[in-house]
């Protein structure tokens, strides 16, 4: 008979090697994206020089370069397992969304992120210990 804990060993290292193939898919994608990135910002702004830029293009460079700072915390926060990370990626989720609203739209919107970082600097602050957060350091750490 099979212990519990000795059928959990294979999974739990099959779930890490996942995560780490999808942290490391994410960061070629990243990668990728960044010559997107730079072939936008030639096309807009070397290519079509005599054109002013709007705030629609501007609008969508900072989508573009946002959206891989978001693939790389999600990254991290795959391959350290912090309960910091997630709130990173959590925070710069709304910073994007909270950078990237249509001029039209109301200031609800604003405050509603402005209260929700609010909200993930104290959980940060208050709720999670940097001794009991889980994580898998860069270094090791010595007690």
């Amino acid at each position: 008979m099979i212990k519990k804990e000795d059928a959990k060993k294979p999974i739990l290292f099959i779930s890490f090697v996942l995560e780490y193939l999808l942290a490391f898919i994410l960061i070629v994608s990243v990668f990728l994206g960044i010559f997107d990135t730079l072939r936008i910002i030639f096309t807009t702004y070397i290519i079509n020089f005599s054109k002013p830029i709007d705030y629609s293009q501007l609008n969508y460079i900072f989508a573009q370069i946002l959206l891989l700072v978001i693939g790389v915390e999600i990254a991290i926060m795959l391959a350290l397992h912090k309960h910091s990370a997630l709130l990173e990626v959590l925070l710069y989720g709304i910073a994007r969304k909270m950078l990237l609203l249509p001029k039209d739209h109301g200031m609800v919107d604003i405050i509603l992120g402005v209260i929700s970082i609010g909200l993930l600097f104290l959980i940060q602050r208050f709720l999670i210990n940097r001794k009991n957060d889980i994580s898998t350091s860069f270094k090791d750490e010595e007690d």
